[in-house]
């Protein structure tokens, strides 16, 4: 009877020392997008790896506008300035832009500077609000 009560015991033992997943830093984000834990660099820039397409209010025009203005990945975009972003982009296509894009500019940056960023300055509209008053 002992050997038959150690037996389970191993067997319990064996099951929890396989990997079940838990060890993973990445937690459920903002729309379905994910996040981990960031890790600061020596300038002071957020590296968690999330791309650009995983930021909030950022889709297919965006991501082509942030290859337009050479932007590839987040950290990048963390040391820009919204305004000169949208400055550039006029000047890049030759007409202005709708302010949007410049609201979107904002949302994309504050996310890439802080990944724990309150979901509602995640919105573009946030900053729209914020520009008008």
């Amino acid at each position: 009877m002992t050997h038959h009560l150690r037996a389970d015991h191993e067997n319990k033992r064996v099951s929890r020392s396989q990997p079940t997943g838990g060890n993973q830093a990445r937690t459920s984000g903002i729309l379905g997008t994910s996040r981990r834990k960031p890790r600061p660099t020596r300038r002071g820039t957020v590296v968690d790896g999330r791309q650009l397409e995983d930021l909030v209010s950022i889709g297919p025009a965006m991501l082509r506008d942030f290859e337009l203005l050479g932007i590839r990945s987040v950290a990048q975009l963390a040391r820009q300035n919204p305004q000169r972003l949208y400055a550039r982009l006029n000047r890049i296509q030759a007409q202005r832009q709708d302010p949007c894009v410049l609201d979107v500019f904002s949302a994309a940056v504050a996310q890439a500077q802080n990944p724990r960023l309150p979901a509602a300055q995640c919105q573009w509209w946030y900053w729209s609000k914020k520009r008008k008053q």
